[in-house]
């Protein structure tokens, strides 16, 4: 891939115009089978999050109707054939939302507990960037209150993961209140609730020099609370969790593809516990001109060491993300520039990633349709994405697509 090629796909990605056979990377797609139908969809869209907790999908979106910005919760009880009336969880409250695919408001379930934050706009200041904006629900969804912010800086706040177990809420998040280095950084911040969301501990920098820009994922797992996000010197995804007494340990590099960038990729990645192999499954994007792609790579040993990165796809790939069900099934999703735009794609892998089916194009050719997320239910997978025009309200899509397929 050339430098030029990889400059154009980089300024694509932030939003600027312009039957298991093994794949192996960088085949031509081959698609031998009719994409699946689309179940759902919703239209202004800016924003989305997706969780599976309990048999049951909750989504978030965000959205901008005629020009003014809002939230609104839904869930499905039946691995998304059908979907509540959606709550508008801002209804009465003139926000200003600052928030892009790839900057997402989240979303952490907590039985009937939700908590769903996202960073607000203020006009004229260092990139319209102000502090976070948190409101809680503790009826299922059914009412949602602003709640005090987690952060106890009130600067600008931004890229935030959050997850919850039975005990705990935790969320990360960027923000500027140290600088160190050069090049464009923020630091990892982190704070944690055992109320619900009522109230929030002292804040923890997890790491003081991280990207300023890369979407951070978070689950929890075994009481502990993962995050991963793409670090500094070099550029690449780093792994660590915070156990239950607050102590933060940097696991490793996953992926090390020494990608020495000191701009904004806007690329993240995604990870994903597989209880039965006792299994870590992750993507990742590099830039880097000699690996440019995104990568599958699983770990064996709970993140301290990882397989061979496995490129998935065409080296466009760009924003990825992955889910595993409960036997182990995996599906992988990413968007990749074309000629035409962004188009999302996956495949599946029946074996811990060792074999992956011929890539399937999940989108119409011809649009931009980017940022794909993936959640694991019973017996199926529930993809997503947003498309439309860049830096403008998007038509969200979604399909259903069985383990296997």
């Amino acid at each position: 891939m050339t430098v030029n090629r990889l400059y154009i796909a980089l300024l694509l990605s932030i939003g600027l115009s312009m039957n298991m056979p093994t794949v192996m990377a960088g085949h031509h797609v081959d698609q031998d089978k009719p994409k699946a139908p689309v179940i759902y969809s919703s239209n202004n869209v800016t924003s989305v999050d997706i969780k599976y907790f309990d048999h049951a999908v909750h989504l978030l979106l965000g959205k901008k109707i005629n020009n003014k910005d809002s939230f609104w919760y839904q869930s499905s009880v039946d691995q998304g054939e059908s979907w509540s009336t959606p709550v508008n969880i801002t209804q009465g409250l003139a926000i200003n939302a600052r928030v892009v695919r790839g900057n997402d408001a989240r979303l952490a379930v907590q039985g009937d507990h939700l908590v769903a934050v996202w960073g607000s706009r203020i006009e004229n200041v260092n990139h319209n960037a102000g502090p976070m904006v948190v409101m809680a629900s503790d009826d299922g969804g059914k009412s949602w209150e602003t709640i005090d912010s987690p952060a106890d800086w009130n600067g600008a706040h931004g890229f935030f993961a959050m997850d919850a177990d039975e005990n705990t809420i935790s969320l990360t998040w960027l923000d500027s209140r140290t600088k160190k280095g050069k090049g464009a950084t923020q630091g990892l911040r982190y704070s944690k609730s055992i109320d619900g969301g009522l109230s929030w501990s002292t804040n923890l920098t997890l790491d003081e020099r991280s990207c300023a820009c890369c979407w951070n994922t978070a689950k929890y797992h075994d009481g502990q609370f993962y995050v991963f996000y793409r670090d500094k010197d070099p550029s690449d995804m780093t792994l660590g969790k915070v156990d239950s007494e607050q102590g933060w340990q940097q696991l490793s590099t996953v992926g090390n593809f020494n990608w020495d960038f000191q701009g904004c990729p806007h690329i993240g990645g995604s990870i994903a516990f597989d209880d039965e192999m006792g299994l870590i499954h992750s993507t990742v994007g590099t830039g880097h001109t000699e690996h440019s792609g995104t990568y599958y790579l699983n770990s064996t040993d709970k993140g301290q060491s990882w397989t061979e990165p496995f490129r998935l796809g065409e080296d466009t790939a760009v924003h990825s993300d992955l889910a595993v069900s409960g036997e182990g099934e995996v599906l992988a999703t990413w968007d990749n520039i074309t000629a035409t735009g962004f188009r999302i794609a996956y495949s599946q892998s029946i074996d811990q990633g060792k074999n992956w089916t011929k890539t399937v194009i999940a989108s119409d050719e011809g649009i931009r349709a980017t940022h794909p997320r993936v959640v694991a239910m019973t017996n199926k997978f529930l993809l997503l994405w947003t498309e439309g025009k860049a830096k403008e309200a998007s038509t969200m899509r979604m399909m259903a697509i069985p383990f296997g397929q």
